[in-house]
């Protein structure tokens, strides 16, 4: 196994949903970074698995439908290196994967590839229009504040802190969908991801002020004289930003690269317009248990 070379005609780059959702209907392997997958917070119109061949239930986040497609195709063998890759580099027409501390550096000679996502991808041709756009998310921990019935506040006027989801706090023990941590989303150029007015504390500022400005009040303090409720202050704690580009950057023409920007909701249209045709969709790969597609 220490000198095989994978032979694939086509293979997927890239572990966005649009990508996940295409090799489950291609059967071709996906190679890829786990930053690809999406946001906790990323909604979908509410998707019905059976309708699309996937299995069974119903799904309302983009995150939940990735795990799931992303267990299908690793039971099925699609996934050959899961969330180990390192380093992804297109040597001529292999495809060059370092694992984890360069502890195995694997080949794969292909055809095509289906690029989906370009993102930290070495020997890309050269760039004609580099995209310099990025989303930026910004979590925060809500220490008081965390019982509302917010659950996203926009601005489309604002590219900084645009919008700011409310979710179920994954940080308590327990289902609690009553407390609730939030992220902030904005849209920044590249210039400007370093300033300090773009900063997680800028950002913490304004998210205050909106709360506030819908009537978000700090946890319960007991009452007042007259009977009436006190609360604390709001308090956000900054834990961690995450930052995506908003498209690819658009190449010189490679005869062996074919770009894939479509969107998943595109995809999943395509599908039930194709299922009045030929009937529900099915998986390309006869290798995924079929028992997960009818549970």
């Amino acid at each position: 196994m220490k000198e095989h070379r994978y032979q694939w005609d086509g293979v997927i780059v890239g572990y966005s949903l649009s990508a996940l959702i295409y090799a489950f209907y291609s059967g071709m392997p996906v190679v890829g970074y786990p930053t690809s997958a999406p946001w906790n917070h990323e909604k979908l119109p509410a998707t019905d698995l059976s309708a699309y061949g996937m299995g069974k239930g119903i799904i309302r986040y983009k995150i939940d439908l990735w795990n799931h497609l992303y267990m299908l195709l690793s039971m099925g063998g699609q996934i050959p290196f899961a969330d180990n890759a390192a380093s992804i580099r297109i040597d001529k027409s292999a495809l060059v994967v370092s694992t984890d501390n360069r502890s195995r550096i694997v080949r794969g000679d292909f055809k095509t590839i289906w690029m989906f996502d370009d993102d930290k991808i070495e020997g890309m041709p050269p760039i004609v229009t580099a995209c310099e756009d990025y989303c930026v998310v910004d979590w925060f921990d809500v220490r008081s504040g965390m019982r509302h019935g917010e659950s996203k506040l926009m601005d489309p006027s604002e590219d900084f802190v645009r919008n700011i989801y409310f979710y179920p706090s994954e940080r308590l023990h327990g289902h609690h969908p009553d407390k609730k941590d939030l992220c902030s989303e904005s849209f920044l150029h590249e210039s400007q991801l370093d300033e300090f007015e773009h900063s997680p504390t800028y950002a913490r500022f304004r998210i205050i002020e909106r709360m506030k400005g819908v009537g978000i009040r700090g946890a319960r303090n007991g009452t007042d004289a007259n009977g009436k409720p006190k609360h604390y202050a709001l308090k956000i704690e900054f834990n961690k930003r995450q930052k995506r580009r908003i498209e690819m950057h658009t190449y010189d023409v490679h005869r062996s690269i074919v770009y894939n920007r479509v969107e998943p909701h595109v995809l999943l249209t395509e599908c039930l317009q194709n299922a009045k045709l030929y009937g529900v969709p099915r998986p390309a790969n006869p290798y995924i248990p079929k028992v997960l597609l009818t549970s």
